[in-house]
């Protein structure tokens, strides 16, 4: 496939992120739209660009807020970009950062936009907890109703009040939450806990040193909130003890062994899935908190245009759009997404694992990114673990321990990327993936410029 547009190659320029807070804590009063809108503005100060010069924007946001609906309309009017620039928000779980990226790619080379801004956000502080149905009973149908009635909620058969965040963890088909799904993964592929912490503490350390060597620092936008200023991501620099002391992890009850019988139940539910039978006393749970990812808040911004005109621009070309790939796997196993879109993408773009340099994976669980490394050697016959050791492999720390803004992922991923190109002379190639709920992979490649 030709992913440029008549031979002008596509390229990413003056990404940057917030720091990425921790649900509940630092950024958590900040709407996601005004995090986006706040590295929007960096990101214009930094390039030089004219905001005439935008034509297009994308944004990837999993929770609109309904008072930003098409949030990347609403970042574009406040921004002051051109009115009649078009702006539209896409919604592809965990993959819509990434996904911004190709859209907004794609309207490149189909001739629409020259020079497009694409933002990836996320606040899961500010997911709603909301009341279900509640507009089909009289007694709640309205706000007032509902203040007024207040007391009576709790009882009703007809009406549920629902935790958004974690009804959207939950994929309503297979009817199992995203931990659920890591685990019949785990299960499935002979993953206990003992290696999966293993991974989580590599992930956590890789981080936790890149980010006390200020390798993060050129890409991030500090945000100022109530109690101070976040200029680094909150998660991983409040678990230096984990960092100093892997064996933390081993204390850490694994989610599904919680409750007596659980786990026996866990495969009555999923057993199809995991295709081997529970023993008692031999099987036991891989899923932990902390080898699963933070809830987070943030929001990342970056320009695609086409490497005419960022020269034209006077843009400092951070990478070249080599091409990407999207793949489906049942929802039940949504984390191996990632291996079979990697593949895709190099189908797609005529190269083979050989040619990538370094990989960055997601870490939605250290079950799905070892999971996937599994895959990879076992359905495509490439030793990603092999580069794993090597430190070809999230060499700056991942998901796990940077955190998970849904929609801002990609943009995270991206920048990730870039930095493996700019520290490693000899590194051409790096590619990134991503699984999301629902069972949808994408996967992006980017060549150095």
């Amino acid at each position: 496939m030709d992913f440029s547009r008549k031979g002008d190659r596509l390229v990413i320029a003056s990404a940057l992120r917030t720091p990425i807070g921790q649900a509940g804590k630092s950024l958590s009063k900040i709407q996601s739209y005004d995090l986006a809108s706040l590295v929007t503005e960096e990101l214009f100060k930094q390039s030089k660009v004219d905001k005439k010069e935008i034509d297009g924007v994308v944004a990837g946001e999993i929770a609109q807020s309904s008072r930003a609906p098409n949030v990347a309309r609403v970042i574009s009017v406040k921004a002051g970009l051109p009115i009649e620039a078009p702006a539209v928000t896409v919604a592809n779980n965990c993959v819509s950062g990434f996904e911004a990226i190709f859209e907004a790619s794609r309207r490149i080379i189909m001739g629409e936009n020259e020079t497009v801004l694409v933002l990836g956000m996320e606040s899961m502080s500010n997911m709603p907890i909301y009341i279900s149905k509640a507009q089909q009973n009289k007694q709640t149908a309205t706000v007032d109703k509902i203040l007024k009635n207040w007391q009576e909620i709790p009882d009703m058969t007809d009406v549920s009040i629902i935790n958004g965040v974690d009804e959207g963890l939950v994929d309503p088909v297979r009817d199992a939450n995203m931990a659920e799904t890591a685990e019949v993964v785990a299960q499935q592929l002979g993953l206990d806990k003992v290696a999966l912490d293993k991974y989580a503490h590599g992930s956590y350390k890789k981080a936790y040193d890149a980010i006390n060597e200020k390798k993060y620092a050129p890409y991030l936008v500090p945000v100022e909130h109530e109690k101070g200023t976040l200029e680094n991501d909150e998660y991983i620099m409040s678990k230096s003890g984990f960092v100093e002391k892997p064996e933390r992890f081993d204390k850490a009850t694994a989610i599904f062994e919680m409750g007596e019988g659980s786990l026996s139940e866990f495969y009555k539910k999923y057993g199809d899935w995991i295709k081997k039978p529970f023993k008692e006393g031999e099987t036991h749970g891989s899923i932990s908190m902390f080898n699963a990812c933070p809830r987070s808040d943030g929001a990342g911004a970056l320009l695609v245009t086409t490497e005419s005109n960022a020269k034209r621009l006077g843009l400092t070309i951070q990478a070249v759009i080599r091409g990407w790939g999207n793949f489906g796997v049942d929802p039940i196993i949504m984390g191996l997404g990632i291996a079979h879109s990697m593949k895709k993408a190099l189908d797609n773009s005529g190269l083979s694992w050989e040619d990538i340099d370094f990989y960055e994976i997601h870490e939605a669980f250290a079950a799905t990114a070892l999971g996937s490394m599994v895959t990879v050697k076992n359905d495509y016959n490439f030793d990603l673990e092999s580069l794993l050791d090597k430190g070809r492999v999230n060499p700056n720390g991942g998901t796990l321990a940077l955190g998970h803004p849904l929609g801002m992922t990609g943009i995270r991923v991206v920048i990730n990327q870039i930095m493996d190109l700019q520290a490693n002379p000899d590194a051409k190639l790096t590619m990134g993936a991503i699984c999301a709920g629902g069972g949808v992979g994408g996967a992006l490649i980017l060549e150095k410029p």
